[in-house]
């Protein structure tokens, strides 16, 4: 992971949007304009929370990658950086957006990144509401998985937003979506 500074334009504006987000979840008010569970119970015991990062990991080769975790969060790399805007969650460095890619077939599904923000689906708009990141298509919550046993680590979608796990407890600042930890 190479490190990229965003430019100058976009830093008031993401640190904006990180201030507004961290009060919104402070607050347990959510950031987008839908929200809905699919209350299904856990499956499994989960490892707790990591501490890390979500990170493009910044590849923009392909339509859809995946999204990973990164442990070092005190890396200004643009690949951690993030804007929030009308739902969605978009990389500084890649321009990619936080994508479910519309699976709930099992208990975690990996999470995505998709290059085309443009796109309407519901499988890129996300609700941010008591720490936790749903998606509205699927209403699975961003998951860190609990693996710490790397330095970057795939990014997961859990089924279950009502497990009190920090697992799927986030918290934004400066522009970063760190995992409890």
């Amino acid at each position: 992971m190479r490190p990229v500074a965003p430019t100058t334009a976009r830093r008031p504006r993401a640190a904006t949007l990180a201030v507004l987000t961290t009060l919104a979840l402070a607050s347990g008010v959510g950031t987008s304009l839908a929200s809905g569970s699919t209350g299904h119970p856990a499956a499994q015991a989960r490892k707790e929370a990591t501490g890390f990062c979500l990170d493009s990991g910044g590849d923009n080769s392909q339509v859809k990658v995946p999204a990973y975790l990164w442990r070092d969060c005190t890396n200004p790399s643009a690949n951690l950086k993030w804007v929030i805007q009308n739902g969605q969650i978009k990389n500084v460095a890649t321009g990619y957006c936080l994508d479910s890619g519309g699976d709930n077939s099992q208990v975690k599904v990996p999470a995505y990144l998709w290059r085309d923000c443009t796109n309407p689906s519901t499988n890129l708009k996300w609700v941010i509401q008591n720490g936790q990141i749903k998606n509205v298509a699927t209403g699975y919550c961003l998951d860190s998985g609990g693996d710490n046993s790397q330095v970057k680590v795939p990014a997961y979608l859990w089924r279950d937003c009502t497990n009190p796990s920090t697992n799927l407890k986030w918290v934004i600042q400066n522009g970063q979506i760190k995992n409890l930890g």
